[in-house]
């Protein structure tokens, strides 16, 4: 009959960079699957677009009325989530019907779409590293490893918390500097670079907007994160009760 101690034994007997490798790779995915859930969650939220079109006036800026802006919200929520989806969204201003985005602005939301499944893409491969290391350690050592998970999970909250207070505190410090700084990483042209008097996308989604997503996001993520810590310490503390 095997005992804790001996499968836990088996778990130290795989090469310490090996057990390294995974340790890190569970502790980065954590941040990673929680973040860019919420950023995904956000994007895809109906009632915060709605509020916030509201908070900045976005129909009296835009000329839109609030049934027209359901549409175009509707619009890029459909769009962040289908990459062979278009953004065409005709629009009714003035009595006049036309699209409602210029061709610089489609080419910026074609690169942001291409974040997006970019985004999906590295939060399932998060989600699948701490799913599948988990059960590899099942696998090895049964319930033993527990306490090691434990370690693990306070160690991505503790990562996760970390870098939500720097992306708060670079917010909170000079939020259109840090918004600037994102969109030069990110994206290698410059057709992010609109004109709020003429293009649509800057009236619809002003800076205000942005700050209150990311608070959303880090609000949101620092939450899942607590409770995963205290599963953590949960862990660390019952299991090594056995």
């Amino acid at each position: 009959m095997t005992t804790g101690a001996e499968t836990v034994d088996g778990i130290a007997a795989l090469p310490s960079a090996a057990r390294w490798v995974a340790a890190l790779l569970f502790v980065i995915a954590m941040p990673l699957f929680l973040i860019l859930g919420s950023v995904l969650d956000v994007a895809g939220d109906r009632q915060f677009y709605a509020r916030e079109f509201a908070a900045y006036g976005i129909g009296r800026v835009t000329g839109l009325d609030d049934a027209q802006l359901q549409v175009v919200a509707d619009a890029f929520m459909q769009y962040l989530r289908d990459p062979d989806a278009r953004l065409d969204v005709p629009v009714n201003i003035g009595g006049t019907q036309r699209p409602l985005f210029n061709q610089k602005e489609i080419s910026h939301m074609e690169d942001v779409q291409r974040i997006f499944t970019l985004v999906r893409r590295t939060r399932l491969a998060a989600g699948a590293v701490l799913l599948l290391l988990p059960l590899v350690g099942l696998s090895i050592a049964g319930s033993a490893i527990m306490p090691r998970l434990g370690i693990l999970l306070v160690a991505g909250d503790i990562l996760t918390v970390a870098l939500l207070g720097l992306a708060g505190l670079l917010s909170f410090v000079d939020f259109t500097e840090a918004f600037i700084k994102f969109h030069q990483m990110a994206f290698s042209n410059d057709n992010w670079m609109l004109d709020p008097r003429t293009d649509y996308l800057i009236m619809l989604f002003p800076e205000g907007f942005w700050f209150d997503a990311v608070m959303r996001i880090a609000m949101s993520s620092a939450v899942q994160a607590v409770v995963l810590g205290g599963v953590g310490v949960g862990l660390i503390f019952f299991g090594r009760r056995q």
